[in-house]
């Protein structure tokens, strides 16, 4: 089944991404000054880089609406990392809710680089998390959707050439899930994490400093680096960071606190589980496995897609993730 499956997903993939993310303006790094983001103390410690700031203290309610007859709020606060965008220095959330008055257990999700919308995740993982007791709380990242500085599309400011800005972007993104915990976990009595693509990158660097009940990524295996300069998905990223005169080796160096594989020995979730497309192109499966073993080799599920036909298994995914969640991540 398999020699059938690789062709058709990666056709379909590359399908998908025929274009590319092409940026919308040449990035580079603003500083050569990168003391603030290479510093061996951060692997020793990531929480000198991933800081704890301050609770989110300013979350206020923007819109209420019901999305398939459940409660859907959109809110928002202040990052804890103030940027020169005024537009991405506030902090975006959706919280769709079961609607009876009680307490449930919740996932906090991080989205995919580059999404336009979360309707998708809405609709076919928080409605089938729901389905199973389980609410959840959509974060949107920095630089996406509307953070996105005026010109660029959704997520191009968050990974890019500009080396220096995509490290401090991990960080802020990291900063605000701390900053909007506390809020969550006074609604849920348990919290896990559920992370895509590049959210559940940054989610396995957000493990090593928080303990979530239970820590779930699809298709986001890595190491940074590697992943940008191999996937498909992330060429014209390359092009600029070699425009940049910036190489593989010095970029590994330069991304190194952005590594979950680098970072992985201070994890603090116990209860992990990894799920992958066997023919992804853009997180490759031996990124996945370089994690996975730097992890302990925790439950990894295997899935037969590449990386957007991911899509054609998000219910079963889904479905899977809610079942860990429910099962390990007990009180």
């Amino acid at each position: 089944m398999d020699t059938l499956l690789r062709p058709t997903m990666r056709a379909l993939d590359r399908l998908k991404i025929a274009g590319g993310k092409q940026p919308t303006v040449l990035h580079a790094p603003y500083t050569r000054d990168m003391a603030h983001i290479i510093s061996a103390q951060f692997l020793e410690d990531p929480e000198r880089f991933y800081f704890r700031p301050e609770p989110a203290s300013d979350v206020r309610v923007i819109r209420k609406r019901k999305f398939f007859g459940r409660p859907l709020t959109e809110i928002a606060f202040s990052s804890p990392v103030r940027t020169r965008w005024p537009e991405n220095n506030t902090c975006y959330a959706y919280h769709l809710r079961l609607g009876d008055g009680r307490p449930h257990p919740a996932m906090l999700i991080l989205h995919g680089w580059g999404r336009k919308s979360l309707a998708i995740e809405f609709w076919r993982i928080g409605l089938r998390f729901a389905r199973h007791g389980i609410e959840s709380l959509f974060l949107v990242m920095p630089f996406h959707l509307r953070r996105a500085p005026p010109g660029s599309w959704s997520g191009e400011y968050m990974v890019s050439g500009d080396v220096v800005r995509t490290a401090e972007s991990f960080q802020q993104t990291v900063a605000e899930v701390r900053a909007i915990l506390p809020w969550l976990r006074a609604i849920s009595p348990r919290v896990g994490f559920f992370g895509m693509s590049l959210g559940g990158i940054i989610g396995h660097l957000a493990m090593t400093v928080e303990p979530f009940a239970a820590g779930i990524t699809m298709l986001a295996g890595d190491n940074s680096a590697g992943v940008t300069w191999e996937g498909r998905m992330t060429r014209y990223v390359r092009r600029d960071i070699e425009r940049a005169g910036i190489d593989r080796p010095e970029l590994e160096t330069i991304w190194a606190v952005t590594n979950p594989t680098l970072l992985a020995p201070h994890n603090k979730v116990k209860n992990l589980l990894m799920m992958a497309g066997k023919f992804d192109e853009i997180v490759l499966p031996k990124f996945t496995l370089e994690l996975w073993e730097a992890l302990g080799r925790p439950r990894l599920e295997w899935f037969p897609c590449a990386h957007y036909t991911s899509f054609f298994y998000l219910g079963r995914m889904t479905d899977v993730a809610a079942h860990f969640f429910l099962a390990h991540a007990a009180p």
